[in-house]
């Protein structure tokens, strides 16, 4: 016991004490940042922007780039991580000449009284990398040393170690210059892959995983052993979205991650992949997915759908059109039926993320029925297995008045469908 005692008085009292001043010093009861009135879906829409330019190759693939940051951008940036993981706080970041000021606050989960976390960064151009001159937590100033030892052991200790280590193989200098940050880029392939790779994980692998359990759950409890329709898949899938969609209140994201889901399932192709790696994910029973009673159309419709959603809707197209007239050439004949789905998957997926409030009116529409005239309309009609010579006899080639009168009389028809009214 007497042991114990001098334990108590020589190590756990000062750290008691050491832990109750440094709450002191880091939590304060006012906001920083006050609560922005900016809506969340200008973080969102800026980041994805900013996402989508700055991991593309061009066609020379030069071994270097340059990727140019405002404060905006920033800011934007910093607002979409706290949405993303559901704190409520808000962040500023200014870049004035040769200096960076970010500010931010979160608000800690105590009901009873405000409490804030308050922090400000402040950054300074130097030669050959920006450095962090002051970093303040509360009322704590921490010196750069430690900043920089505290960066340095949370990265290597914790599963952030492999997010640092492609920042290592793709940033070459960041450099804060004329109100900008500037951040020099190696343009390396594999880890620009892995990069996207990350980006996935952050804010697609556990919505991917619940549409995939969900898709397993549906598949199980039906009777059928051979095919099913997609109409209630999209209904049930959708009628999740739309719950899960009112309590985090992001629905873009809920339709990109089921399309996804559905899409690979409807094609045969294993999403697994994808999913995060803390637990087994469910395994769909594998049935054939009939559209207007026919397995290929499925498959085009979702295929062209989770490649427009990503914004190549022109590319979708062009890839259903190129596709058909291989066939003319390779057996299985042009056919307006597969074309046509191409087209309807194509709108169904611009459709379904175009906007929030887009997003949320293509959940309510098909969450309500398994109906699948509210998205496809029937083509059973439209002239298939063409060969080259049929083709040519009826169509001569597809600039002429003929095809693109067809094609027309095609996407009035999908237009029309009650998903696409405006």
């Amino acid at each position: 016991m007497t042991y114990i005692r001098c334990l108590a008085r020589y190590f756990l009292i000062p750290v008691l004490l050491t832990l109750l001043v440094l709450i002191a010093l880091t939590i304060e009861t006012k906001p920083l940042v006050p609560q922005s009135q900016d809506p969340s879906h200008q973080y969102l829409a800026r980041t994805r922007q900013l996402l989508s330019t700055s991991f593309q190759f061009t066609q020379t693939d030069n071994p270097e780039r340059l990727i140019i940051l405002t404060g905006s951008d920033l800011t934007s940036a910093a607002n979409f991580a706290f949405l993303q993981k559901k704190l409520e706080g808000h962040a500023i970041c200014t870049i004035q000449k040769k200096r960076l000021k970010l500010a931010a606050t979160v608000r800690l989960p105590v009901d009873s009284i405000p409490l804030f976390l308050n922090f400000r960064i402040i950054a300074d151009d130097s030669v050959p990398q920006a450095v962090i001159k002051q970093v303040k937590l509360g009322k704590l100033a921490m010196p750069r040393v430690v900043v920089k030892w505290l960066l340095r052991s949370f990265l290597n200790f914790t599963p952030l170690f492999r997010y640092s280590q492609i920042g290592d193989q793709l940033v070459r200098t960041i450099r804060i210059v004329n109100g900008q940050l500037q951040v020099a880029i190696n343009w390396n392939r594999d880890a620009l892959s892995e990069a996207k790779g990350l980006i996935t994980d952050l804010t697609d692998k556990e919505r991917l995983l619940i549409y995939n359990d969900k898709l397993a759950e549906i598949i199980n409890q039906s009777r059928l052993k051979r095919f099913i329709r997609l109409g209630p898949l999209i209904q049930q899938l959708f009628d999740l979205a739309k719950s899960r969609s009112e309590s985090n209140g992001d629905p873009v994201a809920e339709n990109r991650a089921l399309i996804l889901v559905l899409s690979s399932y409807v094609n045969g192709k294993n999403i697994g992949q994808w999913l995060p790696t803390n637990r087994q994910p469910a395994i769909p029973p594998r049935r054939e997915v009939l559209l207007n009673r026919r397995t290929d159309t499925a498959q085009h419709f979702m295929a062209s759908a989770a490649l427009a959603m990503s914004g190549h809707s022109t590319l979708a197209k062009m890839i259903g059109l190129a596709k058909e007239m291989n066939d003319t050439h390779s057996g299985s004949g042009f056919s307006f039926i597969d074309l046509a789905a191409d087209h309807a998957g194509t709108l169904f997926g611009k459709t379904a993320v175009h906007s929030e409030d887009k997003a949320r009116k293509v959940q309510n529409l098909l969450s309500q029925s398994a109906d699948e005239s509210l998205y496809m309309p029937d083509i059973t009609d439209l002239p298939e297995n063409l060969s080259p010579v049929d083709f040519a006899r009826r169509f001569q080639n597809i600039q002429s008045l003929e095809f693109n009168a067809l094609k027309q009389k095609i996407e009035e028809r999908i237009r029309a469908c009650t998903l696409y009214v405006p």
